[in-house]
């Protein structure tokens, strides 16, 4: 028989540990702890190692250094069972502001693709789409997205995008599923960002690091500007 004063005492230590989400999230809201935060986040990023890491992701922290970033990217080795904890818990290990910084990489292909080519990232049969944990990916908005990249000269009816099955994700990126980074990926497939991510604050965000145990963060905008990614309303 359950305890009702036990029941209570874990709906109080809920509502108090909502209270303090809710009041760091208003923290970051100033301008100045915003600027505080990139500051000694970068600071940070500086002293990571990875001697220990796997090869995975040695291969996504030497893609970093070629793209001129490595300096302000964050890596961190996660517990096994991460996958299995809620996601403020997963953001309290991070030490993210919050769930909303949580992202993750998923490729998408085009099915009705009339080429099996990533060549022209105007028209690749694959995308490697980045969106929040807590969002979702509209695929009649990343077609449109996609379609409208060729000023809609290509007809509707050779567009249908659907998540690429697990084996054909490892092939083109070379990184298992939970561990997909949109950085080092073994062929250059066309980046797209979901444009909620370019929007948080402070604006950092999560991702795979080329292995299940392994995550990476950066600055979103350094992000950007390094990948030449695709920025687009998927949600």
């Amino acid at each position: 028989m359950e305890n009702p004063s036990s029941n209570d005492d874990n709906d109080n230590i809920k509502e108090q540990l909502n209270e303090l989400i809710n009041q760091v999230s208003m923290l970051y809201s100033s301008k100045n702890i915003v600027i505080h935060y990139l500051n000694h986040f970068k600071q940070k990023a500086k002293l990571t190692e990875l001697d220990v890491a796997p090869e995975p992701v040695k291969k996504v922290e030497k893609a970093c250094i070629s793209l001129g970033i490595r300096d302000i990217c964050r890596f961190y080795h996660v517990e096994s069972d991460y996958y299995n904890w809620e996601l403020q818990r997963r953001a309290f290990r991070l030490i993210a502001p919050s769930i909303n910084h949580l992202c993750k990489s998923v490729i998408f292909e085009n099915t009705r693709s009339s080429h099996d080519s990533i060549d022209d990232p105007l028209n690749s049969k694959y995308y490697c789409v980045i969106t929040q944990y807590v969002g979702s990916i509209n695929a009649q908005k990343l077609m449109n997205f996609v379609r409208a990249l060729k000023n809609k000269q290509i007809s509707k009816k050779n567009y249908n995008f659907r998540v690429a099955e697990s084996e054909k994700s490892v092939r083109l990126t070379g990184f298992e599923n939970n561990g997909v980074s949109p950085i080092g990926m073994k062929l250059q497939i066309p980046i797209i960002l979901s444009s909620t991510i370019k929007n948080l604050q402070p604006p950092v965000f999560y991702l795979g690091a080329g292995h299940i145990d392994w995550k990476l963060s950066l600055p979103v905008h350094d992000f950007i500007s390094a990948t030449n990614c695709f920025i687009a309303d998927l949600s």
